[in-house]
């Protein structure tokens, strides 16, 4: 029950951040090629203005609730784009050769 309490006090800010995410999203067409693809990104956007709203707004000394709410919309809207640079540069690493490089395994001298 708590954790609801606790979203409502926060509503703007998730509100915030997904009109922000939906705004993103129009940048994004090429990416989002699927229903599941736009979900995850809906879903990363609003999580991020969520939960770092409060952290980044406290950092950068803004106080007022239309201001943090600003601060909200912003979050969502690089939350989501900045997750799927991170997905993007994931999928095109080659993570086996890192590990091997850096733990070992690599070419014998």
């Amino acid at each position: 029950m708590e954790f609801f309490h606790r979203l409502l006090d926060k509503l703007d800010w998730l509100f915030a951040g997904l009109v922000g995410t939906i705004v993103a999203s129009w940048w994004h067409k090429d990416d989002l090629t699927s229903w599941r693809a736009w979900a995850i990104f809906l879903i990363t956007g609003v999580a991020c203005a969520l939960y770092l709203t409060g952290m980044v707004s406290t950092y950068l000394g803004v106080t007022e609730p239309n201001n943090v709410a600003g601060v909200g919309f912003l979050l969502g809207t690089f939350g989501g784009s900045l997750m799927a640079a991170i997905n993007r540069a994931i999928k095109t690493a080659d993570l086996w050769a890192f590990i091997r490089q850096r733990f070992g395994g690599g070419n014998p001298p």
